[in-house]
């Protein structure tokens, strides 16, 4: 007898895009925050006070944990990123203002208190890179529809009406410069 495989270790494509986002958040949030604190410091790794690299590098792993969690009850790993809108981007700035509100008081009750550029960079690196990344699927679908109209290809129309309304339609069709269609019957 065969032994049936078992689907319980099976991902699918929807749990392999939410791996892949926890991921890019692990990366983000981290790169984030190193890269508020090497702002600050004039984009000089050399210049950065040590105290300020201890208190990033012992924080960084209690936030990660924090950032992985405050995202998953906002909802940031279950939304269809195809359709992303209105609801998703406030669920990133509700999630973002969370985590960042974890990051000021954090660090700064545990470990050091670091420079007001680290806590607003921070936060604005941390929105930027998240939502990024969530709604570049978006845009690259905007993308290429945009691309496919401004190709040249013309899409053929069946125009359906009758009278004044009718000629109204086709008279719009045809002087609208974002209609890709031309009328062939």
């Amino acid at each position: 007898m065969h032994k049936q495989k078992s689907d319980k270790f099976t991902l699918t494509h929807a749990n392999k895009i939410q791996l892949f986002l926890i991921l890019f958040d692990i990366v983000a949030v981290n790169v984030a925050y190193f890269g508020a604190l090497w702002l600050r410091f004039d984009c000089k790794y050399t210049t950065i006070e040590p105290q300020y690299i201890v208190a990033w590098t012992h924080f960084t792993p209690i936030y990660t944990v924090l950032v992985i969690i405050i995202f998953w009850l906002c909802s940031l790993y279950n939304s269809i990123w195809r359709f992303a809108g209105y609801k998703e981007l406030s669920n990133g700035i509700i999630a973002t203002a969370l985590t960042g509100l974890v990051q000021c008081i954090g660090i700064t009750v545990f470990f050091e208190r670091m420079p007001i550029t680290y806590y607003v960079f921070g936060i604005v690196l941390q929105f930027c890179f998240t939502m990024a990344i969530r709604f570049m699927y978006r845009f690259a679908l905007l993308l290429r529809d945009f691309r496919n109209k401004s190709d040249g290809a013309q899409k053929r129309v069946m125009l359906i009406g009758a009278g004044a309304a009718g000629q109204m339609i086709l008279r719009d069709t045809m002087s609208s410069t974002q209609s890709n269609g031309k009328v062939v019957c």
